[in-house]
């Protein structure tokens, strides 16, 4: 009689290690086609639902892992990817969780529409509890940020190249202060105003050879540095 209690204990004891759950993630915000700016912040919330007829327990734990554009784990400062439960969760029963994040993104030179996901994992301790993953991924298209320096440069038209005696730049970004020309010892050989979307460089004193421009913004930063020839 005790072989086959044991026995039955033995059997239920594995049967509880055994048993599964199902849950689901669905992000609700950011929305589908929000834009995030660089620095700004913006409100992440999603939703946790018991989505199987098995009940968690209170010592069930919820990790939750955002993803931008498929490869980038997002580790939010003060923010834990872990979210215990803290009490039974039963077939449709629900967490809901907001909270605000800023990130710093450097921006694309066109618009861009990414994945930004979020990626639920349900264990108990180190054990998985919800090996099934269907509902465990949510994700919304949103648009990245244009970083209008690099969308200008991207469009920029330096010609002719090589150059006898002008030299145009075509440069349409409203900060851009001026082109100075340097040759390839560093030293200065012109700095020539942006006074339109259209700058032109005088080239009557310059030898044949190579030459190094760049271009300054309004806060005396360079934001591009290229080269072109002179042939004369």
């Amino acid at each position: 009689m005790k072989k086959l209690l044991l026995a039955i204990c033995l059997l239920s004891g594995l049967g509880a290690i055994a048993q599964t759950t199902d849950m689901k993630i669905t992000l609700v915000k950011p929305a589908a086609d929000a834009k995030i700016n660089s620095g700004v912040p913006f409100d992440i919330e999603y939703v946790i639902t018991n989505n199987s007829t098995t009940p968690t327990t209170l010592t069930d734990s919820m990790i939750v892992i955002l993803i931008l554009n498929n490869n980038q784990v997002l580790s939010i400062p003060g923010v834990s990817p872990v979210v215990n439960t803290n009490r039974i969760l039963n077939n449709n029963d629900t967490i809901l969780r907001r909270f605000r994040i800023t990130l710093n993104i450097t921006g694309t030179t066109g618009p861009v529409s990414v994945p930004f996901c979020a990626r639920l994992y349900a264990q108990n301790g180190n054990v998985t509890i919800d090996p099934d993953q269907t509902n465990n991924l949510s994700c919304s298209n949103i648009a990245l940020p244009v970083n209008e320096v690099a969308a200008a440069i991207s469009e920029m038209r330096v010609y002719p190249n090589p150059a006898s005696d002008k030299l145009n730049i075509s440069f349409d970004y409203k900060h851009a202060k001026e082109v100075r020309v340097m040759d390839l010892s560093g030293k200065i050989m012109s700095t020539t105003a942006i006074a339109s979307s259209e700058t032109q460089i005088e080239l009557n004193n310059y030898s044949t050879g190579i030459y190094l421009y760049q271009i300054i913004d309004i806060e005396g930063a360079i934001i591009h540095t290229s080269k072109f020839s002179v042939s004369k």
